[in-house]
C-alpha cells in the first residue's frame, strides 16, 4: 500500500510540474501558422477589437566588443492577428535607432511574413528584404521601417529582427500592453554581465504572471586596440567570465489600455519597465555611470545640431536682424520684436524635434523648420543682441512625463527658450502663431522641464499653477415691436482665445461665424457677430452679437434656458469607473451673467432655485444665483476648478459634481402669457 501511495504522489507531482511548465509556456511556435490559428478566441476580444497581439518577446543579451568593453542585443519577434483595417497601422514597424561619431546601431535578420487562409489553405508573402527602409531623424537618430506585404482583414503577421547596439547607457524598454489592442502574451528576458549595474523602473497596474530571477554564467570574448608589443594598433583580445543577471518577465491577457478621457498620455500609465545603467566593475572598482544633467549639459552644448550654433561667431544674422530691432530698443523691446518676427514669418513643419536638423542659415533661408530649428534660432538671435537666453528641454504632456531625477533623452521631445529681463523670467515658444510673449502651450504644462545652462536648473509646468478665466454678459429686453432681442459678449479665456484666433486665421472668419450660428438653437437668431483682438497675440480674444428669441412670439407658454447657448450639454466624466487620474490641461473660473426684462405680456410661472455646492471644500465652487423681480431677472452662474488633476479616487465625487452641474444648467424659466381680461 505504501508504494501504490507513493507512485500516486510522484504522478501528482510530476502532473503539476507538466502544468506548471505549460502555464509558463505559450502554445505558439512562431513560423510555423496553422488554420486553427485563424480562429482565435479571447474574453479580450469583443467588436471593437482591430487587431491582437498574439506573441510579443524580447530578449536582451550582451557580448564582447572590439572597443575593449560589451555591446547588447536585442532580439524582438512578434505575432498579431489582424481583425478590422483599423489595425492595419500594426504591420508598419519603425525602428528608432542610434548613432555617434565611433559607433552607430545595426538591425540583422529582419523577417516578416504576412498569412492569410484562402479555401482552407494557407498563402504566405514574406517581407522583401529589400523593403526594409532607413532615414535619418537627426544627428544622432535615425530609423530603419517596414511595412509587412500582404495585409488584409484576418491576416496573421509575424515579424522579428535584432539589434546590435554599443550604447548600454539605456537598454530598450519594454511596453507590456498596448493602447491598439490587446495583448495575449508579452515576455521580456535580459542576461545582464555581472559587470554591470543597472536599476529598472515598473509601471502599470497588472501583475505578472512570471517574475523570475536567477544567475548565470558566460564567457565573454572583448578586443581592443593596443599600444603594446609589435604594431600599434594590434588588437589585445582577451576573455571575461563571470556571472549574470537573469530575469524574466511575462504578462498575460492584458487587455487593451482604454484611453480616457482628461488623461494626458497613455505613456504615463501603460504597463512597461525601462532600464538605465548606473554603476560598472573593471575587476577592482566599481565606476558610478549614471546619467546627470550636468552630464547633459556638456553633451548638448558640444554638439552641432544644438548648442554649438547659440554662441558661435553669428555675423550673418547682422543683417538680418538690423530690419528688426532697432538700437534705441529696451531689452524687453528687442526680445518682443524678435519672438513675433520669427512667429509671423516662419511656419513651424514638425512640432516634436529638439535639435537643428540642417543649419539655422537654412532656417532663415527657408523660413521654416521644426520646432527645434525655430526656438533655438531664437535663442541664437537674443544672445545676438545680448540678451542673455538659454533652451529648455521638456516633454509635452501627450509624450508623457520625464523624470527629473535621470536624463532620458528620448523622453525629451520639445524646446523652448528662456530669457530673463528686468528680474522676471519669460519662457518663449515662437512656433505658435498668436501665441503671447512669456506664454507656453498648454501641452507643455507637464511638470518638469530643464533648463540648459551651467546650473542646469530644474523648473515645473504645472497644470495647477493655470487658471482659464472667461467672463459672459447677457442683456436680454423686448423693443417696441415686442421682440425679444439680447446683447451678448464673450471674453474669452486664454486657450479660447488662441483657439479661436486659429481657427479663424484657418478657415476664416466667415466660416467661423457660420459654425457660432449652428452651434444655437434654431429659436436663438445671431446677427452683428464681431470678434475683437483677433490679430493682437497679447490681447484676449472677445466676441460679441445680437440675437434675437423667437420662442416668445404669440407662444401661450415659453420654457427658457437662461443660460443662452453656455450650459453644458454632456458630463465630462461619463464613465462609471474611472482606472486611471484625472488629468486636465489647466484650471479655470468661468462666470456668466444674465440681466433680462421680462416680456411684455408675459409673466414668470416658475423661476429655477438657486444653489451654491462646493467641490471637496475648496477644489471646486459652482453657484447658480438666480433672482426676479416684478421686471427684471438677474441671474449669476459660476463655475470655478481650483485644481486640475485628480486622483482616481476623487473620480465619483468629480462625476457627481459635475452631473449636478449639467442638472441644475437644463432647468428652464417658466413663462407664461398674460391673459387679458
Amino acid at each position: 500500500m505504501p508504494t501504490l501511495k507513493f507512485f500516486f504522489l510522484l504522478l501528482v507531482f510530476l502532473f503539476l510540474q507538466n502544468s506548471l511548465s505549460a502555464q509558463e509556456k505559450l502554445n505558439i511556435k512562431l513560423g510555423k501558422v496553422t488554420p486553427e490559428d485563424f480562429d482565435l478566441k479571447s474574453v479580450l476580444i469583443d467588436s471593437g477589437t482591430n487587431a491582437v497581439i498574439v506573441l510579443d518577446k524580447g530578449d536582451i543579451s550582451f557580448a564582447g566588443n572590439e572597443k575593449g568593453w560589451f555591446s547588447y542585443e536585442f532580439r524582438r519577434s512578434t505575432r498579431i492577428k489582424i481583425i478590422k483595417n483599423n489595425g492595419f497601422d500594426l504591420a508598419t514597424v519603425e525602428l528608432l535607432l542610434y548613432q555617434n561619431e565611433d559607433s552607430k546601431d545595426k538591425v540583422e535578420n529582419v523577417v516578416g511574413v504576412t498569412s492569410n487562409i484562402e479555401n482552407g489553405t494557407i498563402i504566405e508573402t514574406r517581407l522583401n528584404p529589400k523593403d526594409v527602409f532607413e532615414g535619418k531623424s537627426d544627428k544622432t537618430h535615425f530609423y530603419k521601417k517596414f511595412a509587412m506585404p500582404g495585409v488584409k482583414e484576418g491576416s496573421i503577421i509575424e515579424y522579428s529582427y535584432t539589434i546590435k547596439s554599443d550604447f548600454i547607457f539605456n537598454l530598450p524598454s519594454w511596453d507590456f500592453q498596448s493602447a491598439a489592442c490587446p495583448t495575449l502574451w508579452s515576455e521580456y528576458n535580459v542576461a545582464i554581465p555581472g559587470l554591470l549595474s543597472y536599476v529598472s523602473s515598473l509601471q502599470g497596474s497588472h501583475k505578472f504572471d512570471i517574475d523570475k530571477s536567477g544567475e548565470g554564467f558566460k564567457v565573454y570574448n572583448i578586443s581592443r586596440e593596443s599600444a603594446g608589443r609589435g604594431a600599434y594598433g594590434t588588437p589585445e583580445r582577451f576573455s571575461v567570465s563571470g556571472r549574470t543577471t537573469l530575469h524574466r518577465w511575462v504578462k498575460k491577457d492584458i487587455p487593451v489600455f482604454y484611453v480616457e478621457n482628461n488623461i494626458s498620455s497613455p505613456a504615463n500609465f501603460i504597463d512597461k519597465i525601462r532600464f538605465q545603467l548606473y554603476r560598472t566593475y573593471d575587476g577592482e572598482n566599481f565606476h558610478d555611470v549614471a546619467n546627470n544633467w550636468k552630464k547633459v549639459h556638456e553633451e548638448l552644448m558640444k554638439r552641432e545640431d544644438f548648442g554649438e550654433p547659440l554662441y558661435e561667431e553669428n555675423s550673418w544674422l547682422d543683417r538680418v536682424l538690423s530690419q528688426v530691432v532697432q538700437k534705441n530698443d529696451n531689452s524687453l523691446q528687442r526680445a518682443k520684436k524678435i519672438y513675433y518676427y520669427l512667429q509671423n514669418n516662419y511656419t513651424c513643419i514638425n512640432r516634436y524635434d529638439k535639435y537643428i536638423k540642417t543649419s539655422l542659415q537654412d532656417v532663415v533661408k527657408k523660413k521654416s523648420g521644426t520646432v527645434g530649428d525655430i526656438n533655438l534660432l531664437l535663442i541664437t538671435m537674443l544672445n545676438h543682441e545680448k540678451i542673455e537666453a538659454f533652451p529648455v528641454l521638456l516633454s509635452t504632456r501627450e509624450f508623457g512625463r520625464n523624470s527629473p531625477t535621470y536624463p532620458l533623452m528620448e523622453q525629451l521631445n520639445y524646446v523652448v527658450g528662456k530669457v530673463n529681463i528686468n528680474s522676471t523670467d519669460y519662457y518663449l515658444d515662437a512656433t505658435i502663431p498668436f501665441l503671447p510673449f512669456g506664454k507656453l502651450p498648454s501641452n507643455c504644462y507637464n511638470g518638469h522641464a530643464r533648463v540648459i545652462s551651467q546650473d542646469t536648473t530644474a523648473v515645473y509646468f504645472e497644470p495647477d499653477s493655470l487658471k482659464e478665466t472667461s467672463l459672459v454678459s447677457v442683456f436680454i429686453s423686448d423693443n417696441e415691436n415686442k421682440e425679444v432681442e439680447g446683447a451678448f459678449t464673450r471674453n474669452m479665456g486664454f486657450f479660447e482665445s488662441l483657439d479661436a484666433k486659429t481657427a479663424i486665421a484657418k478657415s476664416g472668419l466667415l466660416t467661423y461665424e457660420t459654425n457660432l450660428k449652428a452651434s444655437y438653437p434654431e429659436d436663438i437668431l445671431l446677427s452683428n457677430i464681431k470678434v475683437d483682438s483677433i490679430q493682437l497675440p497679447e490681447e484676449r480674444a472677445s466676441i460679441k452679437f445680437d440675437f434675437k428669441l423667437t420662442s416668445f412670439e404669440n407662444a401661450d407658454i415659453v420654457y427658457f434656458n437662461p443660460l443662452i447657448g453656455q450650459a453644458l450639454k454632456k458630463n465630462p466624466f461619463y464613465a462609471s469607473e474611472r482606472k486611471y487620474p484625472v488629468e486636465m490641461p489647466y484650471t479655470a473660473d468661468d462666470i456668466y451673467l444674465l440681466v433680462m426684462d421680462i416680456p411684455r405680456g408675459y409673466k414668470i410661472d416658475e423661476l429655477p432655485k438657486s444653489t451654491r455646492v462646493k467641490l471637496n471644500e475648496t477644489e471646486g465652487l459652482f453657484e447658480y444665483i438666480i433672482n426676479a423681480d416684478t421686471s427684471t431677472i438677474r441671474m449669476r452662474c459660476r463655475l470655478t476648478m481650483n485644481k486640475a488633476n485628480f486622483t482616481s479616487e476623487d473620480y465619483q465625487t468629480l462625476r457627481d459634481f459635475y452631473a449636478f452641474i449639467i442638472n441644475k444648467e437644463t432647468e428652464q424659466i417658466v413663462f407664461k402669457k398674460i391673459k387679458q381680461p
